[in-house]
């Protein structure tokens, strides 16, 4: 937090003086989100694997959206994410305290939410906005990466599909980057009904 604050100070200071760009200071508002953000995973990761180990085989993987994921973020903006795994939902983690998948990314996730955005005497480090998982609100906060793409092939609206064109990996596990990146890719150029498409878009555009 202290460093993240210094950080921020130091861009804005740049953008208000005139020696950043707005553009440029977006992009180091957004290296720095990314990379504090990557810091946190690790972190919490590690903390969170002292009880309850890894799951044998399993995955996983933070996707931005949003300001950071186009690198366009101001000082006050929040982090859309969400995390994905790779793996069965039921097979346990191998710690003192084991838990199905399911279960064990969720609470991973909900430690990482905490990090971020958990008021201390430094203040609060980002707001964590996670309503484009699944479902939103309504959805687990882990998701698998099959129930991801089930979702979004069968259920997801047009404005969710219309987020995932500015989507990016911003913390990844073996490789797993690529695979999100496939079933993005494969819903983006899935075919779709032109016509509906125009029409959701239009309305979108009115209501905003």
């Amino acid at each position: 937090r202290i460093i993240g604050q210094e950080q921020k100070f130091l861009i804005a200071a740049g953008l208000v003086s005139g020696t950043l760009t707005a553009a440029r200071a977006a992009e180091q508002f957004s290296a720095l989100a990314e990379t504090l953000l990557r810091r946190l995973f690790v972190a919490v990761r590690a903390e969170f694997e002292k009880r309850h180990g890894r799951v044998p085989g399993a995955r996983a993987a933070l996707l931005g959206f949003g300001k950071m994921a186009s690198r366009e973020m101001t000082f006050t903006s929040d982090l859309d994410f969400i995390l994905l795994y790779d793996g069965e939902s039921s097979t346990m983690s191998d710690g003192e305290r084991p838990l199905a998948a399911s279960h064990y990314f969720t609470r991973l996730t909900q430690r990482l939410v905490a990090a971020v955005s958990a008021p201390t005497a430094e203040g609060v480090l980002y707001e964590a906005d996670m309503r484009l998982r699944p479902s939103g609100n309504a959805g687990p906060l882990a998701t698998s990466l099959a129930g991801f793409a089930d979702y979004h092939r069968d259920s997801a609206w047009t404005w969710e599909h219309l987020a995932l064109s500015r989507t990016r990996v911003v913390v990844a596990e073996n490789g797993m980057a690529q695979s999100v990146e496939a079933a993005i890719e494969g819903q983006i150029a899935a075919p779709r009904d032109a016509a509906k498409t125009i029409a959701d878009v239009t309305s979108m555009r009115a209501l905003m």
